[in-house]
């Protein structure tokens, strides 16, 4: 999993790009994105961490989201997640 953190906006485009890039080169890749919700990240995250990875793709791209309040756990999980593989925008 890469996850890409920043201004939502931007990152939102990052993952659409890195994802087509992707795609391109035959990967079959997955997107997580809340659009900067953490309410819903920290409802969802897991779950659909769990069914990409169920679906067999290659790569996960994740929109991480705005570290405050419930964000900031749902960056640690993300974080974790994804290693040592995270993008700032």
């Amino acid at each position: 999993m890469i996850l890409y953190t920043g201004d939502p906006e931007n990152v939102t485009e990052a993952v659409r790009t890195m994802a087509e890039k992707e795609r391109a080169q035959g990967r079959k890749t997955g997107i997580i994105d809340f659009n900067g919700d953490a309410q819903e990240a920290a409802r969802l995250f897991f779950a659909r961490l769990r069914a990409l990875d169920k679906e067999g793709v290659d790569l996960i791209i994740c929109a991480g989201v705005p570290e405050k309040g419930i964000g900031e756990s749902v960056m640690d999980r993300m974080r974790k997640a994804a290693g040592e593989n995270i993008v700032c925008v």
